[in-house]
């Protein structure tokens, strides 16, 4: 089976079995984003791509955010070293 890929993609392609989300590089807070809600607010021919432009910090309003996208056979192991604030060795 091949699954949607974040580079071509677009809203109409995926739905909320894929993993999708951001992280505020200035606050660190994160969050799931629905794909689903993002398809009824952005319309079906929307680039996924081109989310991150629309994507606002829900905590202190910084729109630099890193985005997380997984297809449903990566939604494999811990994901929580992606929200780690420590730094990498």
């Amino acid at each position: 089976m091949e699954y949607a890929r974040l580079e071509s993609a677009l809203l109409r392609d995926v739905d909320d079995t894929y993993y999708f989300s951001a992280q505020c590089r200035q606050c660190g807070h994160g969050a799931r984003l629905s794909l689903t809600r993002l398809r009824d607010h952005l319309g079906d021919g929307y680039p996924l791509v081109k989310v991150r432009e629309k994507l606002r910090c829900e905590r202190c309003g910084n729109r630099n955010v890193v985005i997380t996208f997984l297809a449903p056979d990566q939604r494999t192991g811990n994901l929580v070293h992606l929200f780690d604030r420590s730094p990498r060795r």
